[in-house]
């Protein structure tokens, strides 16, 4: 028996092919859910377009999860402005510009729910990963405001900030995080409970997604095994 009804509710599932992808879209998929559309573009200047359609073809949504974690390790001398704007624009603008495509094609029902993916990354300092820290609290920042913004319509709007994950290993830049940490212990090493199953991240989101709350909104859910307490 699934923990949360999400029975009838149709969601926009913003991602790729990830190993946290998979998981919550299996958790969404056997709710028994109305019907899951996967979209996977990162170029902001078609999403308006791509998204118009979207509602065109299947109906406004009742739910929206954002997943997209672009991360990188990379010292100082390396970030460059490239570098920067690509982070930036996969972690913060893409969701933005999703959004604000749903809201102006009449794509998100009243009540709906939006979930985006953040990271502990985004209120802990990390060496290295200054770029990737400062575009997760940029998402942070926006789902605050997008929960004011959107209240009167009952529409909700939560992150989740994870912290390492079981199935983060299958990144291949994780597999360069010694090579420029090699001081440091992994975040999953630390954490008093360990890393974060990814099936725990996922029924995070369809709890956020479900009418199990009505006023959670504008604030984000830390899963990071204890990492950061």
């Amino acid at each position: 028996m699934n923990k949360y009804d999400l029975s009838g509710k149709r969601i926009l599932f913003v991602g790729g092919e990830t190993g946290l992808d998979k998981a919550i879209l299996q958790q969404l998929r056997s709710d028994e859910i109305g019907e899951v559309i996967v979209y996977g573009q990162l170029n902001v200047e078609e999403i308006e377009n791509e998204i118009k359609e979207l509602v065109k073809s299947n109906g406004a949504f009742d739910g929206v999860v954002f997943n997209i974690v672009h991360s990188d390790f990379r010292p100082l001398q390396f970030v460059k402005p490239d570098l920067v704007n690509q982070i930036m624009n996969d972690n913060y603008c893409v969701f933005v510009e999703v959004i604000r495509s749903l809201k102006k094609s009449r794509g998100l029902n009243n009540g709906a729910s939006i979930v985006a993916m953040s990271s502990i990354s985004s209120i802990r300092a990390m060496k290295a990963k200054m770029a990737f820290c400062a575009s997760k609290a940029a998402l942070d920042a926006a789902v605050r405001c997008l929960a004011v913004e959107l209240a009167p319509q009952g529409i909700r709007v939560n992150t989740v900030q994870k912290g390492a994950v079981d199935v983060d290993a299958e990144k291949t830049h994780i597999q360069n995080v010694m090579a420029v940490r090699s001081e440091e212990v992994s975040a999953g090493n630390q954490a008093p409970l360990g890393k974060v199953k990814a099936t725990e991240i996922a029924e995070t989101v369809a709890f956020l997604l479900s009418d199990a709350v009505k006023t959670l909104t504008g604030t984000t859910i830390v899963i990071d095994g204890g990492y950061t307490a």
